[in-house]
């Protein structure tokens, strides 16, 4: 296989397998700096791999976890425990979600880096949820069972914080008198 269709195939390949790689690693990550690196790392190595076998990979998706998973364990260390991540279709379910638009009582494109800065400071798993929930769009239903929590607690820990952050960002802005 020449280096063109290597590329390309890949290219394929990453377009159908960045949206779970990328759950799974923030999912399991111990840090949400560490997400960027650790899937830009999984690719690299998928591709590395891809030139170096004639072969084609049968669940490539897998595959792909399986190198996440495996640079997660070098990187964080053997004493930490990644739990795989099991892949399968996700079921609908009715759940009613009481979305809440974040932006629009919140977050405007002044404060955006200061409101991430706030979650990245709070505990690890309401940031993971903030981000399943507000960039990668997904459901409350799927992000408990994505990080193995009960759906109440995923909504707890979601609206407790949006109360806290319209506390902390909303209209009257802070102690100071500035304004958000």
């Amino acid at each position: 296989m020449g280096k063109k269709n290597i590329t390309k195939e890949f290219e394929i390949i990453y377009q159908k397998t960045y949206y779970h790689t990328l759950k799974y690693v923030i999912c399991k990550c111990y840090h949400l700096e560490d997400v960027n690196d650790l899937v830009q790392d999984s690719y690299v190595e998928l591709y590395k791999r891809m030139q170096k076998q004639n072969t084609n990979i049968e669940n490539v998706e897998a595959y792909l976890i399986g190198i996440a998973h495996n640079l997660m364990k070098k990187y964080y260390g053997k004493e930490n425990k990644i739990i795989a991540y099991p892949f399968g279709e996700e079921k609908e379910e009715n759940v009613v979600d009481w979305k809440i638009d974040l932006e629009r009582d919140i977050v405007t494109k002044e404060n955006v880096d200061k409101v991430w800065e706030y979650l990245k400071n709070k505990d690890i798993s309401i940031a993971k949820i903030f981000y399943l929930h507000y960039t990668m769009d997904m459901k409350i239903a799927d992000i408990a069972k994505a990080l193995e929590m009960g759906e109440s607690n995923v909504k707890n820990y979601l609206y407790r914080t949006l109360k806290e952050l319209k506390n902390v960002f909303g209209k009257e802005g802070d102690d100071s008198g500035e304004k958000f």
